[in-house]
């Protein structure tokens, strides 16, 4: 797929920085933002491509954002917080409300979530831990599915998230 996401650039004149590192990141953001879905990933390119300035080149950074979803360093610092022992509830509460006010669907926040919480590797977040909050998330997207407030949804993720990750430390 990266090949044939290469050669439509190409094809389309579209502008990268002419480091090859800095290409094929942006390339492969592309690539894994799309979840193997070709006409995605295409329609992704051609979204970063219209949306950027002539004579600028794709960032990688931009990717996300251009598609809709949070921006990694988002996740992460939303992450961090949930993990944090010192972390206070009115600290996440206002970090879900910047998230919220700022755009960013909460199905798509819970599902970057859920991402990191499978990759973590603290000993803190063990195995049923990880079951327990994957169920929660699990009950949440049903309820966004069936029209949930996002903002509550959310809020519930994380407050869970927080209690069991602090919970087992």
């Amino acid at each position: 797929m990266k090949n044939r996401l290469d050669f439509i650039a190409q094809a389309e004149n579209v502008q990268f920085s002419p480091n090859k590192k800095e290409k094929d990141a942006v390339i492969d953001e592309i690539l894994v933002l799309s979840n193997g879905d070709m006409r995605r990933a295409v329609t992704t390119l051609q979204s970063a491509h219209s949306l950027t300035l002539p004579g600028e080149c794709i960032e990688k950074d931009a990717i996300a954002e251009m598609a809709g979803l949070p921006p990694r360093s988002l996740i992460l610092d939303l992450f961090s917080l949930l993990k944090s022992k010192a972390s206070l509830f009115d600290e996440i509460i206002m970090s879900v409300q910047d998230i919220v006010a700022s755009g960013y669907s909460a199905q798509h926040v819970i599902t970057a979530l859920s991402k990191e919480l499978i990759t973590c590797e603290d000993e803190e977040v063990n195995d049923m831990v990880k079951a327990n909050i994957a169920i929660r998330m699990a009950e949440v997207d049903k309820n966004l599915v069936d029209g949930a407030d996002e903002m509550l949804q959310l809020m519930t993720v994380c407050s869970l998230m927080t209690r069991l990750m602090k919970q087992n430390a």
